[in-house]
């Protein structure tokens, strides 16, 4: 049978899975036997956000502080490849969806960091990210002229206090990787423009190459729906990969695997290369082998590449079981599993 399946066939594929009135009696009896699992490596990363998470609600700032140090001078990563650094300051977040109460909680859990630490580049690094966030929640994620007035205005001031606070964090001795990550969402943003935004993205790549947040948040940025044409983001993943002191194939899959949520099959509709792609998850499926959430990552980019050989591979390792982060409705998960096997809808 061919190996590749057609994009017509793709799409209805997935449209299929998502509407029961698709299902027959063999997957219905199919997804009743799926278990949703969890990932060993996402759970260790929630265990330890939930205790940096306890640390700044009680305030111990005097403990989170040596744990950021330790944490830039031995740049460890979890067992997915993702940054210690970058989870640390994810533990502090706030949902959007949490009244605007919280928000103002959070807003002084910051400033009372700062003014017991204000020599400190972890501090500021913290309060700018939230500031960033917090111009989002004013904004919301409604099309640009369905905001409001007040949604604009809130989104410009938050913004600009994020980048002084930034400006304040640059001038201390120390250096925080995630400085520029932080840096790059703030620039976004506020619409920097693209020299100025690839210069910053340039600082930040010299002084962590391998901090792949950096070119995660580029390629983003390079979205139709921001600041970049058809091709734009695919063409900077193609730079990513070629860069000698970099990820290679990893960083290429690591963008894609980012971005391919925009679309029904990012294989058909961009210029993404699916045996980039393939390369990219091999390798690091090698060097992180506990990562489940990355074998479940191959086996639905195997589906949408139309790749049977490592689709039936990967989801012959998963049986039963599946990662609902990935996948969302059990149902895509059989579709792709049946056409895997079968090479039909």
């Amino acid at each position: 049978m061919n190996k590749h399946l057609g994009f017509t066939s793709l799409l209805l594929l997935f449209i299929c899975g998502l509407l029961p009135g698709c299902w027959n009696a063999e997957e219905k009896a199919a997804i009743a036997k799926l278990k949703p699992t969890k990932d060993p490596v996402q759970e260790e990363i929630y265990a330890f956000r939930l205790k940096m998470r306890a640390l700044y609600n009680n305030r111990r700032f005097a403990e989170l502080e040596p744990a950021a140090a330790e944490l830039r001078r031995t740049k460890p990563l979890f067992g997915n490849g993702s940054w210690k650094i970058a989870q640390f300051y994810e533990s502090f977040a706030c949902r959007r969806e949490e009244p605007e109460s919280m928000w103002q909680v959070h807003d002084r859990i910051h400033q009372e960091w700062i003014a017991q630490f204000p020599a400190s580049i972890t501090a500021r690094v913290a309060y700018a990210d939230f500031l960033r966030e917090y111009a989002w929640h004013a904004r919301g994620t409604n099309l640009a002229d369905k905001i409001t007035e007040e949604g604009w205005r809130l989104f410009g001031e938050r913004l600009e206090s994020a980048r002084k606070t930034l400006a304040e964090a640059r001038e201390l001795t120390e250096k925080d990787p995630m400085w520029w990550e932080v840096a790059l969402g703030v620039a976004r943003g506020q619409q920097l423009p693209k020299n100025g935004y690839d210069q910053l993205l340039e600082e930040a790549k010299a002084f962590e190459p391998k901090f792949w947040g950096y070119d995660i948040a580029r390629a983003s940025s390079l979205l139709p729906r921001w600041y970049g044409e058809p091709g734009d983001w695919e063409a900077y993943a193609e730079q990513a990969a070629a860069r000698p002191d970099g990820l290679g194939a990893e960083i290429y899959a690591r963008i894609v695997m980012a971005l391919y949520g925009y679309y029904d099959n990012v294989f058909h509709e961009t210029n993404a290369s699916w045996p980039q792609v393939r390369e990219g998850l091999i390798e690091m499926r090698q060097k992180y082998p506990r990562s489940y959430e990355l074998l479940n990552h191959t086996a639905l980019l195997s589906t949408l590449g139309g790749d049977r050989e490592l689709a039936i591979e990967t989801l012959g390792k998963l049986g039963d079981s599946y990662l609902p982060s990935v996948w969302g409705k059990p149902e895509r998960f059989v579709r792709s599993r049946k056409w895997a096997e079968t090479g039909v809808q």
